[in-house]
């Protein structure tokens, strides 16, 4: 692997916020990529804020101007962006507000227009019986298509009553919908119990299954791994991934003809190093390619047109986002 080209499309201060964080990107058959992020007017989680944009229609040569497609309305958080993109074009994008409410909507253009939001709490609802929950939250990054037409989300979930604001103790499930995000159902909370709190997670489909590979908070700096055969219900082979160093961060992954691409800053003391890793054989090893020796949150996709891969992350303590090309 190679990096082709590495660009700053955001920077602190822009467009009046004090900074913007937790990236996602998903990219259309076309070509055409959408980054999307929350944009802070403070520094800290529960910062009133905006969801912004941007696109690259030329193979991530240059950006858009940022656009906005969910309001904190001045008053309120909104957080934890998450996109889809399905076979037919049409792009899901889930959200949440102040970590309680979740919407959903559409655009068929793109990411040109948007269709009006619809709240899918009922789904978030469903985990009552098993989780008395107090935050919830999406992803982050991209959610996965499955080859047979699904959507599944990573969520994870808080349940803290002494403390409702806090984002632990939690635990890590998926969303599944069946009908492109018109409906939404929830999946079986993971049973791990070698790592405590296990939350931000991301996910690829592989001939072998469907790979979750989640952040926790334990201190051997480790990712954790469970598979399951729909994405949402019966995992197995769970296990601490000792060749994936973290610094707890969220990360990134995707798969193509069965090569997992993972993201995530390579290091056990902070957030920096962010690196491209791929494996060839379903996570035993892994190569890479170190981006940047700052670092943070980021998300991946391949692009079917370049057939490279895109990484998307926060750099410069989290006063960056960039985009790095890298050839695979």
């Amino acid at each position: 692997m190679k990096v082709l080209n590495d660009k700053v499309i955001y920077t602190a201060g822009e467009n009046g916020f004090c900074h913007n964080r937790i990236p996602g990107i998903v990219v259309c058959d076309d070509g055409t990529m959408l980054v999307y992020y929350e944009c802070r007017m403070g520094r800290n989680d529960w910062s009133v804020s905006e969801i912004g944009m941007k696109k690259s229609a030329d193979g991530g040569k240059t950006w858009s101007a940022e656009t906005y497609i969910a309001s904190g309305e001045g008053k309120n958080t909104v957080n934890n962006p998450v996109m889809a993109v399905m076979p037919d074009g049409k792009i899901v994008f889930v959200w949440l507000e102040n970590y309680k409410r979740p919407f959903c909507k559409f655009s068929y253009d793109k990411g040109e227009t948007w269709t009006e939001r619809v709240e899918i709490l009922d789904a978030f609802e469903e985990f009552r019986p098993d989780y008395a929950w107090t935050v919830a939250a999406t992803g982050p990054g991209h959610g996965t298509v499955t080859k047979d037409g699904r959507i599944l989300l990573t969520v994870w979930l808080t349940s803290n009553i002494t403390n409702i604001f806090a984002h632990h103790p939690s635990v890590a499930a998926a969303m599944v919908s069946e009908d492109g995000g018109e409906t939404w159902h929830r999946g079986d909370i993971l049973p791990i119990t070698e790592v405590p709190d296990p939350n931000e997670a991301c996910m690829a489909e592989t001939s072998r299954g469907i790979f979750m590979n989640i952040r926790n908070v334990s201190d051997r700096h480790r990712r954790y791994i469970a598979v399951s055969d729909d994405g949402a219900s019966g995992w197995r082979d769970l296990h601490i991934a000792e060749n994936l160093p973290d610094p707890i961060c969220a990360a990134g992954m995707t798969a193509k003809d069965d090569v997992l691409y993972f993201s995530n800053c390579v290091s056990e003391n902070g957030r920096v190093n962010v690196s491209l890793s791929r494996s060839a054989d379903f996570g035993e090893t892994w190569e890479r390619v170190l981006l940047n020796e700052s670092g943070g949150y980021s998300d991946v996709c391949i692009n079917p047109v370049t057939g490279t891969a895109f990484v998307v992350y926060e750099s410069r303590q989290e006063n960056e986002i960039r985009a790095a090309e890298v050839e695979i």
